[in-house]
């Protein structure tokens, strides 16, 4: 058995590419990733979906989803939530080679906040199919399960400070 220097060791592990899902657990499980897959940034079907994700950003963000995309060798990536761009580099081959549909000039794919994929589609219909899907997923239930326990744990502590005035409401 031959034993290697630590240091080159390391620098091994370094030059040795992560898997590609590893890119997405940078984001932990705070988000629901959306990665739509397009060839150009121009493409006619990317803008109709570009359209349906800004109409759609309220429930995006009610449902924690960060929409990234990826076209020739950019990654853009849009927080509905905060309307806002994470500071986060992924590499727009690696994640095209995982959550591209092989076929389709286009494709969405919605990974879970376990790192999952959860479903894939093509067309800016999928994307309200994909919410609802969400709204399914026992992970979901939880959050809007412990909203609910907030809001009336605030109405509560409400009532108490202010003996049941609504001011206004």
């Amino acid at each position: 058995m031959r034993c290697f220097p630590k240091a080159l060791l390391v620098a091994t592990a370094l030059l040795v590419p992560t898997p590609l899902l590893a890119q997405l657990e940078t984001l932990g499980s705070t988000y629901r990733p959306m990665v739509i897959v397009a060839p150009s940034s121009n493409d006619p079907v990317l803008e109709d979906i570009r359209i349906t994700l800004r109409q759609s950003r309220n429930a995006l963000a009610d449902r924690d989803v960060i929409v990234l995309t990826v076209t020739e060798d950019d990654v853009s990536i849009w927080d509905p939530a905060l309307e806002a761009v994470p500071n986060q580099v992924f590499d727009p081959d690696r994640l095209r080679e995982v959550y591209g549909s092989a076929g389709q000039a286009v494709s969405i794919t919605l990974v879970g906040k376990d790192g999952g994929i959860k479903d894939r589609g093509t067309a800016p219909g999928d994307i309200q199919d994909m919410l609802d899907l969400i709204d399914t997923m026992p992970m979901r239930q939880r959050e809007l399960e412990a909203r609910a326990r907030e809001a009336e744990r605030r109405e509560e502590i409400e009532n108490r400070m202010w003996g049941g005035e609504t001011f206004g409401r």
